[in-house]
């Protein structure tokens, strides 16, 4: 592969960008919520808007691991930046099969702004319950702001250390 990025990929990137902004965003605010009904809402509506992250992630992991990464070369900083992707996407995913997960297994369905309900009765397995709220909530709350930081931060610096 080359070392661009396609159309698609980039188209992808940024959605997918948005997307993880505005589901950390949401589940910070249940976490600090001060009252119930900013709970309630902010859980709702981290729920119906993680409907169609799992989509935009599902498609962007997919499509990275078909079309590959831009050739790099062995310095350590690249092979930093690559692990670093790496993590990042198995982050989203690991985040997007726990978050229903932990739901269907107390065979809660995963409502999706009052329009539809998807639901899976895995609540003959409540063994993963508790793994994967937790999981899914230190992975949400600490693993990725962290990568999401480290990458912008990587971005940054390419950009600027490209103009020179």
């Amino acid at each position: 592969m080359n070392s661009k990025y396609t159309p698609l990929s980039r188209t992808l990137h940024w959605l997918g960008a948005l997307s993880i902004f505005t589901i950390l965003t949401l589940g910070f605010m249940m976490v600090f919520a001060d009252s119930r009904e900013v709970k309630h809402y902010s859980e709702a509506a981290h729920i119906g808007v993680g409907f169609f992250v799992f989509f935009i992630v599902a498609w962007r992991i997919v499509l990275r691991f078909y079309q590959g990464f831009p050739e790099s070369t062995t310095t350590v900083k690249d092979k930093l930046v690559r692990y670093l992707h790496y993590a990042l996407l198995l982050t989203m995913l690991v985040l997007i099969v726990t978050g229903p997960l932990y739901l269907f297994t107390e065979n809660d369905p995963l409502s999706v702004f009052g329009w539809f309900s998807v639901s899976m009765d895995l609540s003959g397995l409540p063994w993963l319950h508790e793994p994967s709220e937790e999981i899914h909530k230190v992975l949400g709350t600490y693993v990725l702001p962290v990568l999401v930081t480290l990458h912008i931060a990587g971005g940054v610096w390419h950009f600027y250390k490209e103009k020179d």
